[in-house]
């Protein structure tokens, strides 16, 4: 008999933790994450399954907005008819941010390269603005706050496996790279 409950339980907890790390519809329905970006930017975009979805309000518009890491092979490809804009903002900040021209910096080798999508609004059903960050260089994404402006903004913490750390926030019109010199300080940041 306690085994019978010791299982249940397992069960329900399981359950409970895959539900917690997907993303959730306006139905309160676990969100297939490829549907999504399928519908929102096109199927030459793939979800890379090492990498979580991060909501947040990153434009403070008190909407919720989503992040979804997803390798592509060319990322202007659909861009005109599924009313994204692609961005660079990494090499923006060294000051050459042509995406025609830096898209075809970074790949695997085979062609393809990482892409983070936000989608402003996303459980909308017809989202505010969508977004495609080229070149950004990261072994991991999370979410945290930067200061801009005498307030705090939350952004992507892009960390490099070198230890430099930069954020990548929307300052209300674009999104900008700011590099920070190492993890200590990135974690300072983001506790504010």
């Amino acid at each position: 008999m306690p085994f019978r409950i010791v299982a249940v339980l397992a069960v329900i907890l399981f359950s409970i933790s895959l539900c917690a790390q997907q993303p959730v519809s306006e139905t309160g329905t676990p969100l297939n994450l490829q549907t999504l970006v399928d519908a929102q930017f096109g199927a030459g975009f793939s979800v890379d399954p090492k990498f979580k979805a991060l909501s947040a309000d990153f434009d403070s518009d008190g909407a919720e907005d989503m992040a979804i890491v997803a390798i592509a092979k060319n990322p202007l490809a659909n861009s005109i008819d599924k009313k994204f804009k692609v961005v660079d903002p990494y090499d923006g900040y060294f000051g050459f941010g042509d995406t025609k021209i830096t898209t075809k910096f970074s790949n695997f080798g085979d062609g393809t390269s990482h892409c983070v999508l936000i989608i402003h609004d996303w459980n909308s059903s017809n989202p505010k603005a969508k977004f495609v960050i080229v070149n950004l260089p990261f072994e991991k994404l999370e979410l945290g706050k930067t200061p801009y402006k005498k307030k705090s903004v939350v952004g992507l913490s892009a960390q490099e496996g070198g230890g430099l750390n930069a954020m990548v926030f929307f300052d209300g019109k674009k999104y900008r790279w700011e590099p920070s010199e190492f993890s200590q300080d990135f974690d300072q940041l983001k506790a504010q």
